[in-house]
């Protein structure tokens, strides 16, 4: 399936803080996945680090939306969720997606998995 984005929408039940314990192996996930890992240790580390303390603290995190090609994105809302991110459309992106799903599957988080749910392709169909 090619898709632009894939949307992870978390149950009611699920906050930012409950994400900390998933969240670097999901984070280290993404960046292998979508092959953006950084070389440096130290980089990777303060990437980490940084969503980890909004984490801690119940605050949305900042995810990874740096030039590249995928992004992991935070969007600003009421509610606990991410998505990944494409400027094309690929089946690396729904990949990237179930993976990360799967994830937090291991970490019993309940979550919906969503495809192009962005409104900027819905506008455009």
């Amino acid at each position: 399936m090619r898709v632009h984005s894939g949307h992870i929408r978390f149950d009611r039940a699920v906050t930012w803080k409950k994400l900390v314990p998933a969240f670097r192996p999901l984070f280290l996930k993404f960046l292998e996945e979508s092959e953006q890992m950084p070389v440096d240790p130290e980089i990777l580390g303060v990437l980490v680090e940084e969503n980890l303390r909004d984490l801690r603290q119940d605050r949305k995190p900042e995810g990874f939306n740096r030039e590249g090609s995928m992004r992991m994105i935070f969007p600003i809302s009421r509610s606990v969720e991410f998505y990944v991110y494409s400027k094309t459309k690929t089946t690396e992106v729904t990949r990237v997606t179930e993976q990360l799903s799967r994830v937090l599957q291991k970490y019993r988080l309940k979550h919906a998995v969503d495809w192009d749910k962005l409104r900027v392709f819905a506008e455009k169909k």
